[in-house]
C-alpha cells in the first residue's frame, strides 16, 4: 500500500509539491486566520482528490 501511495505522489510532482508546501506552511507558520482557513480548505480538497485517485484500499 505504501509503495502505491508513493508512486502516485511521484507521478504528480506539481500536485505533490503544492500539497507538501501547503501542509508545512500551516504547521510551521502562523498565517492570518482567513488565509489559513482557505489553505486548510485547499489541503482538504487535495487530500480528498488524492484519496479518490490513488485508491489505497481495494474493495473486493
Amino acid at each position: 500500500m505504501f509503495k502505491k501511495l508513493l508512486n502516485g505522489l511521484i507521478d504528480r510532482p506539481l500536485f505533490t509539491s503544492l500539497f507538501v508546501v501547503d501542509f508545512f506552511v500551516l504547521v510551521f507558520h502562523r498565517p492570518p486566520f482567513a488565509f489559513s482557513a482557505v489553505m486548510l480548505g485547499g489541503l482538504v480538497v487535495m487530500s480528498m482528490y488524492l484519496g479518490q485517485k490513488l485508491e489505497p484500499f481495494e474493495n473486493k
